[in-house]
């Protein structure tokens, strides 16, 4: 049914258009962040004179004294510019003397939970958007309008829209958590001669603090981003560390939510770093004595040292992109210390790490293009193998990427599921033990799940990756929830 559904709504969408518009509606936010909605806006995109064209919202209408191409109309250009730090090509009320105002025909302000945008040409409608008929209402959304369908995914106010891009990388160096993480990351850190960018939702290992602290001290210019709220707040013992790199000379930033102003994304949840313009290093684990251990002993998880520049220029941009937010604080200096290194018990290590050449590596960057992880499980001949700390079904829905993996099993591959035994993941009714169990009853000898308990050498499975058909590999810091 809810199949279906999307397809009638797609043929009414792409019935609201007329062919052959010159101009048409391509993006609004009715419900911005600023005061009084004050940065709402649409984007008008085209060729040729907008003389002959208008917007109405049903009350009132805009149409322009002059201009042609994509066109960026703001309520307020000041309050746009708080929020976007760039200007709009016209405001509505007049803000800043140096934009340009569009002729206003009555009151034009779009309501926030329903109302409507036409656009016209020569008074004649060619295209309608209303909400909530054809897009979901909400604070801070952005309604994009592509391939004759709007909103092929939810858009926040500031988030970025990178595209899928596949390079082929000279050397890929695979490692895991615990056996020998410790030991690639920090050569990569001790090889890097100019630059590190670190983007971590968590940082409380001292060995990889000292690591980079020495880096600074060789002259290496480094960069950290963190999150600002993760789960239970910064830990004293991060704000340890990140006091030490920054005396240090590292430059640190958060990102985060500030009074009624959210942050553009949920959780900053990314672990990687970039060495150099030359190395990126990717992994599912926090740099934390659990994630990348010395010892040998902590946490599942897998990575991996990509040496392409293309790689790290793809990466090194969405760095740049997270960086140049409004929800973006220089660190401020707390009165906590560095932490004690903490003890464990040396563990026998089993993988070492292997260096693979000639490997074909598409970034996935959450929310941009995390579908592709949907259609990779799509693809899946003959296996599918999955290590995920937790997956979660989504409040109104079955989680996606669980239900392909299904689907997959249903159409004949050989589809294992591992997934976490800690406490916090099991004791609740809808966490992975009720996930395993539901798998399990379906009664496909190809489909199993397992719980990873009292595992030597390992404290809990933090891994979010997979393997199919023993050719295509996902190392990720994606956790399967609705996040």
């Amino acid at each position: 049914m809810k199949l279906l559904r999307a397809v009638l709504v797609l043929a009414l969408l792409c019935l609201a258009v007329s062919p052959g518009a010159a101009y048409m509606i391509t993006e609004f936010c009715a419900d911005g962040y600023a005061a009084g909605d004050g940065d709402e806006y649409f984007v008008l995109e085209g060729e040729g004179s907008l003389a002959s064209w208008s917007v109405t919202d049903g009350e009132g209408t805009v149409s322009f004294p002059a201009g042609s191409g994509r066109t960026v109309v703001a309520r307020s250009a000041e309050l746009y510019y708080q929020i976007h730090q760039t200007y709009p090509d016209f405001e509505i009320i007049d803000s800043m003397p140096s934009v340009p105002e569009v002729i206003l025909t009555k009151r034009f302000q779009l309501a926030n939970s329903e109302d409507s945008l036409t656009l016209l040409q020569n008074g004649r409608a060619v295209q309608t958007v209303s909400w909530p008929a054809d897009v979901d209402a909400g604070n801070g959304r952005i309604h994009r309008f592509a391939d004759g369908v709007w909103d092929m995914r939810v858009f926040k106010i500031g988030q970025s829209d990178f595209a899928p891009q596949t390079f082929t990388a000279e050397r890929v160096t695979l490692f895991v958590s615990p056996d020998c993480s410790h030991e690639v990351i920090t050569d990569v850190i001790r090889d890097a001669d100019e630059s590190i960018l670190l983007s971590m939702y968590e940082f409380t290992s001292v060995p990889l603090a000292e690591a980079l602290a020495e880096a600074e001290h060789r002259g290496v210019a480094v960069t950290i981003l963190m999150e600002g709220g993760p789960v239970g707040g910064i830990s004293d013992s991060e704000k340890g560390v990140l006091n030490f790199l920054s005396r240090n000379g590292a430059e640190i930033f958060t990102i985060e939510s500030e009074g009624n102003l959210p942050a553009r994304y949920r959780y900053l949840h990314t672990k990687y770093l970039v060495a150099d313009g030359e190395v990126t290093v990717v992994l599912s684990e926090n740099f934390k004595d659990s994630g990348i251990p010395e010892s040998g002993y902590g946490n599942r998880g897998w990575g991996a040292a990509v040496e392409d520049s293309g790689v790290a220029e793809y990466f090194a941009e969405v760095f740049a992109d997270d960086l140049a937010g409004y929800d973006i604080y220089r660190w401020t200096e707390t009165g906590d210390s560095l932490p004690q290194k903490t003890t464990a018990e040396q563990v026998v290590t089993i993988f070492k790490p292997l260096t693979v050449e000639n490997v074909r590596v598409t970034p996935v960057i959450s929310p941009d293009t995390s579908f592709l992880v949907g259609s990779a499980l799509d693809s899946a001949k003959h296996s599918v193998d999955i290590q995920q700390a937790y997956i979660s079904n989504y409040p109104d829905s079955e989680n996606p990427w669980f239900a392909a993996a299904v689907r997959a099993a249903e159409a004949g591959a050989e589809v294992r599921i591992q997934l976490d035994g800690m406490y916090y993941n099991t004791d609740s009714e809808e966490d992975n033990d009720e996930i395993a169990a539901s798998v399990n009853r379906r009664g496909l000898e190809n489909l199993q799940a397992k719980i990873l308990t009292d595992r030597e050498g390992i404290l809990k499975l933090h891994n979010k990756g997979f393997i199919i058909d023993g050719k295509t590999v996902l190392i990720s810091s994606i956790n399967w929830n609705y996040n």
